[in-house]
């Protein structure tokens, strides 16, 4: 069996697609057509206008856009990362903003920043520590936490974008077995724990087993399902 090669991108530079041992983007570079590799690196800006599979994991710093769909093991971002398609991995963390076109499937996300999901967010874990408004359609997990943060980052993003309205998420349904909630506004949450912290807009809230407010939300109807 062939040896697959590295591909490296340092300074400014095109490449086709392919099958690839490592690729490194070290400043700008564009590739062409779907990727397959065991890791994916990219510092500065990135461009891959098909999609992508890695068996290891990809790391973003700065900005990158992938025009199709990316499964890998993990993905870490620090800064601005773009999927059109689906997003399916095993564990995230990003620290920053991410927009998915389609959905995110994750068993691990670690998430301080903000993020728009077109479609829907699905996990065991979910942590997400909003810098700035965040928009989803459904958010289904095991453990799914949602915490207004106190800071602006440190993180180098633009400053536009967290000055654009407050840090909260909306969405249409959250659903999990234990979910906690700060500064979202959702037309249902359902599960079997469900704590609504401040700042929440809730229409209706269906738990099997517990429900607490801290009566700095609004929520609408609860009932015990």
């Amino acid at each position: 069996m062939e040896k697959r090669k590295d591909l490296k991108i340092y300074g400014s530079g095109i490449s086709s697609g392919g099958e690839f041992n490592r690729i490194s983007i070290m400043g700008e570079g564009i590739i062409h057509g779907d990727v397959e590799c065991s890791n994916l690196k990219v510092y500065g800006e990135g461009q891959l206008d098909g999609s992508v599979k890695s068996a290891d994991y990809v790391s973003i710093k700065g900005e990158t856009i992938v025009k199709g769909d990316l499964n890998a093991q993990k993905v870490k971002v620090q800064g601005e990362f773009e999927v059109s398609g689906d997003l399916l991995v095993d564990e995230a963390k990003i620290h920053g903003s991410i927009l998915v076109g389609k959905d995110f499937n994750t068993e691990i996300l670690n998430l301080e920043g903000g993020f728009t999901i077109e479609g829907m967010l699905n996990g065991d874990i979910l942590r997400i520590n909003l810098y700035w408004p965040s928009k989803v359609n459904e958010i289904g997990g095991s453990d799914i936490t949602v915490k207004k943060s106190g800071k602006l980052s440190f993180l180098g993003i633009k400053t536009k974008i967290m000055s654009e309205g407050k840090n909260e998420l909306i969405a249409d349904v959250i659903e999990g077995d234990n979910v906690y909630l700060e500064n979202t506004t959702a037309r249902v949450v359902r599960g079997n724990n469900i704590t609504i912290g401040p700042g929440c807009k809730i229409e209706m809230v269906e738990y099997k087993e517990n429900f607490k407010t801290d009566g700095k939300s609004e929520v609408g109807m609860d009932k015990k399902i």
